[in-house]
């Protein structure tokens, strides 16, 4: 017989990682459909998010209205879609600079701010209006992000060190194409860029859920795979969903399939979950 919860104080987790504008809708639309099909996301006793990922386990954990916040932000269309060209210049920099993991992200950091791609509280306030609510909720959710300084994994708690937005817009600034945010002196950078999904965050856990909208396109850091002796079920973009995710994750025009490509690849999920997660 399983015990309430592992010593760590959860049982089962949720993982869910990056994917730009697309994969928050695809994860989105997933949960909704799961949802219906009584299996509820938001019952995980850990949520672990990354870049996209964060903003989603964000509203899973505060238990947003899903629907309500995705009509609510259909077609409005605040800001154009992010040039990634910045990216893929620092990318093509550092990749033939022969640097470590960790090096390697330093110098992305340098870059980064030496780039002119707005000011932090415009990505701040961007991913406050992802966010259906703005105070971290009363659960154990974990945001992902990659330290400037340092190069290496911060993660961000609801301990007041960051603001709910802060943490978000840290995890989901991508080099290049948003600028680091500062918190307390300190700059952060996109989350993905230690790994796509940061799963070693769920080591403990029995059963342990990873939502992966980019699978295969990112290499996963070794912590990835340290997961214990959980029951661990990976959730991919099918094939319908998976031309979505690539090339262009920022896309407004993917943002309406990805969410339906989602809500109907629930069915198939819901299959593997039934028995494993929590009932609604």
């Amino acid at each position: 017989m399983s015990s309430p919860v592992s010593p760590n104080g959860f049982r089962n987790a949720l993982v869910l990682g990056g994917g730009g504008g697309v994969g928050i809708r695809w994860m989105t639309g997933l949960a909704v459909g799961l949802r219906e099909l009584g299996i509820d996301l938001s019952r995980a006793d850990r949520f672990v998010g990354t870049s996209a990922g964060a903003v989603v386990a964000a509203n899973l954990a505060n238990e947003v209205d899903l629907v309500a916040l995705v009509a609510g932000t259909t077609g409005a269309g605040p800001d154009a879609p992010p040039d990634a060209s910045g990216l893929r210049r620092i990318i093509a920099t550092v990749a033939g600079l022969g640097l470590g993991p960790d090096e390697s992200r330093r110098r992305i950091g340098e870059l980064a701010l030496e780039m002119n791609v707005g000011q932090p509280a415009e990505h701040i306030a961007r991913m406050s209006r992802t966010l259906g609510a703005t105070g971290w909720p009363d659960r154990d959710l974990v945001i992902t992000a990659a330290d400037v300084s340092t190069g290496g994994l911060h993660t961000w708690f609801p301990d007041g060190k960051a603001t709910l937005a802060e943490a978000v817009a840290s995890s989901t600034a991508a080099p290049g194409v948003f600028p680091p945010i500062p918190v307390d002196g300190t700059y952060y950078l996109d989350g993905g860029l230690i790994s796509p999904i940061n799963a070693g965050l769920a080591a403990g856990a029995e059963v342990i859920v990873i939502v992966e909208p980019m699978a295969g396109l990112f290499p996963h850091a070794q912590s990835d795979s340290e997961l214990g002796d959980a029951t661990v079920i990976f959730v991919v973009p099918d094939d319908e969903a998976k031309p979505l995710m690539d090339p262009n994750v920022w896309d407004h025009a993917g943002l309406r399939l990805a969410y339906d490509a989602g809500w109907r690849q629930a069915a198939e999920v819901a299959e593997r979950l039934r028995g494993v997660w929590p009932s609604a």
